[in-house]
């Protein structure tokens, strides 16, 4: 997902297989956990890893300090080429580890 808000970005992987599959969210959330140093390795950086535990859902996510919709629309494309770069990072860096995942199984 993209992640606009007033006055921030998020890139994230949000782990949410619907109604009645919170043990599943979990459990594929604990399985990308055990490659974090080698996800993040992969992305460049740290990522916000949130279990979430109030809700059934997950998220491993990377937040940018570069505002959101409520800024001045001449900052706009920066945090569009920003964002934009981030979920190809994220898509790299969890890609190879989710193909590994038998969810359900």
């Amino acid at each position: 997902n993209y992640v606009v808000s007033q006055h921030s970005a998020r890139v994230e992987l949000y782990l949410d297989r619907g109604k009645d599959h919170e043990e599943e969210n979990k459990q594929i959330f604990s399985t990308l956990r055990r490659s974090q140093k080698n996800i993040e390795d992969a992305f460049g950086g740290a990522l916000s890893w949130e279990p979430l535990d109030s809700k059934r859902s997950c998220r491993i996510a990377k937040r940018y300090p570069i505002g959101g919709y409520g800024e001045d629309e001449d900052n706009w494309p920066k945090i569009q080429d920003t964002l934009i770069d981030g979920m190809v990072r994220r898509e790299k860096a969890l890609s190879p580890h989710a193909r590994k995942l038998r969810v359900g199984k």
